[in-house]
């Protein structure tokens, strides 16, 4: 095989490497360019073309360090989540909800849903089974975890 068609195959190893990096191949277009980059240098080598070779696989690391550099930048391991608060939105307002009575939707078996302050929550009953359309008053928020128990005075309409 002539060198430069050795070398076009390097180019199209280096090419299915960039492709890997976008096309979601398993590593299909990874090994093929493996494939193809070390058989072009091999051949080159065995032909005597030493000097095209090493101009092959230097090429090769420099590229290949640069398209990791990029894909690293590009998945985002710049971001930085120093001033983020380590609650949610859905947490907060949970939290606002002690206090509150509701209705119960389903079943509490212990977990179920309530309406409560107009919503449909998943709640957890703190203590045996709540039926459906029982009063319930929410005694604790941890996360996301709602925990009511079962009111005694009847439930307000929301």
């Amino acid at each position: 095989m002539e060198w430069w068609l050795l070398s076009m195959l390097c180019l199209t190893g280096l090419v299915l490497l960039f492709l890997e990096v976008f096309i979601p191949s398993g590593g299909i277009l990874a090994i093929a360019a493996i494939l193809c980059i070390g058989y072009s240098i091999w051949e080159l080598i065995l032909q005597d073309q030493k000097v095209i070779a090493l101009l092959c696989a230097t090429f090769t690391v420099i590229y290949i360090v640069v398209l990791v550099k990029f894909w690293l930048g590009k998945i985002g391991l710049k971001t930085d989540l120093g001033e983020s608060d380590s609650l949610g939105d859905d947490v907060r307002s949970a939290r606002e909800l002690i206090g509150q009575r509701g209705l119960v939707m389903s079943d509490l078996r212990p977990a179920g849903i309530a309406l409560i302050a107009g919503r449909r929550l998943d709640v957890v009953a703190n203590q045996g089974y709540i039926d459906k359309g029982d009063s319930v008053v929410v005694v604790q928020s941890d996360g996301n975890r709602i925990m009511v128990r079962k009111s005694s005075e009847e439930s307000q309409d929301e």
